[in-house]
């Protein structure tokens, strides 16, 4: 992730650095803003949650992470291939991969591109689990 900001002339900070580390740690759960924002606080108690965004905000639109809103949140991905996102009834969400699934996906984006004539950013496909 560091590459990309020097890649765009964006200064490393320690807050940054930690937010990094923070979002590494967190990968696997889909935080939202206030996961994320209490994680950075515990080793920088006085950072503003206003900082966080911005520095969130900044890591999506370098694509270094994407963010989607689930049930009133925005939360934080760093997968960007492809895949199904599997909420959870405790409201956990995890990443579930699979080369069937994956290969369902392409077509579906396949099809949105040629047949459909829609250019798309990504695919992002949740499911509630019961």
């Amino acid at each position: 992730m560091e590459e990309k900001f020097r890649e765009h002339g964006i200064k490393i900070t320690p807050q940054r650095r930690e937010l990094i580390k923070k979002l590494k740690e967190l990968e696997n759960s889909h935080p939202s803003f206030n996961d994320v924002y209490k994680a950075v606080k515990a080793t920088y108690p006085n950072i503003s949650s206003s900082t966080v965004h911005e520095n969130l905000k900044l890591l999506v639109e370098l694509g270094i992470i994407r963010s989607f809103h689930y049930k009133g949140e925005i939360r934080y991905e760093m997968n960007s291939e492809p895949h199904i996102n599997l909420a959870e009834p405790n409201g956990k969400i995890k990443d579930i991969k699979n080369d069937k699934i994956k290969k369902h996906l392409a077509e579906i984006g396949r099809i949105l591109n040629e047949e459909e004539k829609i250019r798309y950013k990504t695919i992002m496909v949740i499911v509630e689990q019961k």
